[in-house]
């Protein structure tokens, strides 16, 4: 068992196990700000029901269920609890299609009605076309509409579905965005669903819960109204953590529930806790206390630290004004390391952009996908979702990197989840011919990798296309007008997708396509690099629940293409756009409130020391704007003078 179970108990935790140990439990949700060991307490509930209701779990052949969303973060909480098999820790998908995938009547039905939804979604942004879309917009729609009509002809032939990372609904296997949609309305639709989830799962947890959404929690909601006297519902979250626009944010507690705040801070020093509880006053009513300390139990004191911010022009000299800041505070903070570049020593955060895309090689990859692409290419870039990026990510960078380095293991592991590696494909085949084969591949796609070789990212798709080692999306197919692969569905998600009526947002697309296929193969090592946290930089929407002694965070709207965040407008230097203004009258929420939550997460990254460069073309206001809104302490704002003679 994990030490984190035997941490000193908070208030938050012992309301947890009142919740957990009531008759019936209670079902609950738990506000815990960063740094406050949201996980700690989520560990220490699941203990305390392996304590307390174990054995009845394990009479009765049930489990206490754990909703993460990465697999790492499954496998840590799951060593958390000593591995014990009375635990299912699982992400979000993988839980749901386990819930599910009895129900096939159910998916095939499901399938059927999504493929026709897809399609009036298409006829209707045809016939909405304006006269300015291009005829190679018109033409991707219109191969779009015979894709899903062929479809539509072959699903009933379908005899069952399995769950894989893209859609590829004529052979059977459903993605993550149809996951997603689909569970919960069955859930929702089935009573037979809600019963067996309760006699499987009487205790269910969800991590990370303001990035869940909004349809699965309703779904959770709706097991517990029913079934609430068997099942106890958990919910750990942040509402000033949400980072993702599809996340629910604050979830309203339901009758007979109870709310915990746990309002502690284990992480920041004193000066910087004061930062993020100044950023965080007009997001909601927590103010996070103690700070981190140190010393022996029984004499600890606060941990010193700093917090600074530093106004600067948007002008060319950013990266020799982050090299004075970084000595500046070697001399001033008296700590050498802010001049180390080790990925290890200071974090930079940033928004990703040109600084981070040019330093680490990348710049043609950033401006295919950000410069003049959609919104959604835009936000899935941030993490490496964007479909165009993802054979890259998760197929071909992991396959040469454990190639080039000698790990036969991991490139077995890899290869093994290709087609060619069915077992069905096997049937006949000399499989020492097959390994042969695949070896040959791994070589050619190492080759092409190299900065040196000049392919592009049009010829390395091709390649995985000629070598049928991995299905592709049949929208990148579309665009190197190659043959499908198969009759396969794409996995749009349809909320980010936001199609003006005229088509912009699908011209967009085509010309960012273009753009992106002509990229230098190679360029993908500084992105996968950066993605991964492998370099000293960092996105800001990457690095929620990571933890550095030295942060350095980079505002600069000026290099950044993501009109969803703006610290311009967040700190009042930059009028509101009409969307936003129209957003704040609805209700709805403006860049104002995305980029608040945003730089909380940031912020409250520093261990240690915390310094914000803030580039703007308006310095004096922005001085006035920090002060005003009690950011930082005046002493703690700095100009270009105090490091113009560095």
């Amino acid at each position: 068992m994990s030490s984190r179970a035997y941490q000193k108990d908070t208030e938050a935790d012992r309301k947890l196990y009142g919740c957990l140990n009531s008759t019936p439990p209670q079902s609950f949700l738990m506000v815990a700000g960063a740094g406050s060991g949201k996980t700690t307490s989520l560990i220490k509930g699941l203990t305390e029901i392996l304590t307390k209701h174990g054995e009845r779990l394990r009479l009765r052949r049930q489990k206490v269920a754990c909703i993460t969303y990465t697999e790492i973060a499954a496998g840590e909480i799951w060593a958390d609890v000593g591995k014990n098999p009375l635990v299912h820790v699982s992400t979000i998908h993988s839980f749901l299609w386990s819930l599910v995938r009895a129900f096939q009547s159910d998916i095939q039905a499901w399938v059927t009605n999504r493929i026709d939804e897809k399609l009036a979604e298409l006829r209707e942004t045809a016939a909405n076309f304006g006269p300015r879309v291009q005829q190679r917009t018109r033409d991707k729609n219109q191969r779009d509409i015979l894709r899903y009509e062929q479809q539509k002809t072959r699903i009933g032939r379908v005899r069952s579905f399995t769950y894989g990372t893209g859609s590829d609904y004529v052979n059977g296997i459903l993605g993550h965005d149809d996951i997603i949609k689909m569970v919960p309305q069955i859930i929702v639709e089935r009573p037979l669903m809600r019963s067996i989830l309760v006699q499987q799962f009487p205790f269910l947890f969800v991590d990370e819960s303001q990035d869940t959404t909004e349809n699965v929690v309703s779904a959770l909601k709706a097991v517990d109204q029913e079934l609430g006297d068997r099942f106890c519902l958990g919910f750990f979250g942040d509402p000033m953590q949400r980072i993702y626009p599809t996340g629910v944010g604050e979830i309203p507690t339901e009758a007979g529930w109870a709310k915990i705040t746990k309002p502690e801070n284990f992480r920041c020093p004193t000066s910087v806790l004061a930062v993020a509880n100044a950023i965080r006053r007009e997001g909601d009513p927590v103010v996070q206390t103690r700070g981190r300390m140190t010393g022996p139990e029984g004499a600890q004191v606060s941990m010193p630290g700093n917090a600074h911010i530093f106004i600067l022009p948007a002008d060319e000299r950013r990266d020799q004004r982050i090299k004075e800041i970084r000595l500046w505070a070697a001399e001033k903070i008296d700590d050498p390391a802010w001049m180390t570049e080790g990925v290890d020593e200071v974090k930079l955060l940033v928004i990703v952009h040109r600084m981070a895309a040019k330093r680490l090689g990348f710049g043609d990859l950033y401006a295919a996908l950000n410069d003049k692409a959609p919104d959604k290419f835009k936000n899935g870039f941030l993490d490496g979702t964007a479909w165009p990026v993802r054979p890259f990510n998760s197929f071909v960078l992991p396959l040469v990197e454990a190639a080039k380095k000698g790990r036969e293991f991991e490139v077995m592991q890899l290869l093994r989840t290709s087609p060619l590696m069915d077992r069905e494909k096997l049937k006949g085949v000399n499989i020492a011919e097959r390994l042969a084969e695949l070896r040959r591949f791994t070589e050619s796609l190492q080759r092409m990798m190299e900065p040196e070789s000049g392919a592009t990212n049009a010829d390395a798709l091709r390649l995985l296309h000629e070598s049928k080692v991995i299905l592709l999306d049949p929208r990148i197919l579309s665009y190197l007008n190659l043959p499908p692969q198969n009759e396969a569905g794409g996995d749009e998600n349809p909320q980010a997708a936001e199609n003006d009526d005229d088509g912009e947002e699908l011209t967009k697309e085509v010309a960012a396509m273009d753009a992106f296929l002509a990229c230098p193969a190679s360029q993908f090592w500084g992105y996968y690099n950066y993605v991964n946290d492998d370099s000293p930089f960092s996105t800001q929407q990457g690095i929620k629940g990571a933890e550095f002694e030295r942060v350095l965070v980079v505002l600069d709207d000026d290099e950044g293409t993501h009109v969803q965040f703006s610290y311009d407008k967040y700190l009042g230097i930059k009028a509101l756009s009409d969307r936003d203004e129209t957003n704040r009258r609805e209700g709805k929420e403006t860049a104002v409130e995305r980029t608040r939550r945003l730089f909380y997460v940031c912020c409250t990254r520093a261990m240690k020391d915390l310094i914000v460069v803030l580039f703007t073309g308006d310095i004096a206001s922005a001085k006035r704007q920090i002060i005003s809104l009690g950011l930082f302490p005046e002493e703690s704002i700095h100009l270009e003078n105090e490091i113009a003679n560095l």
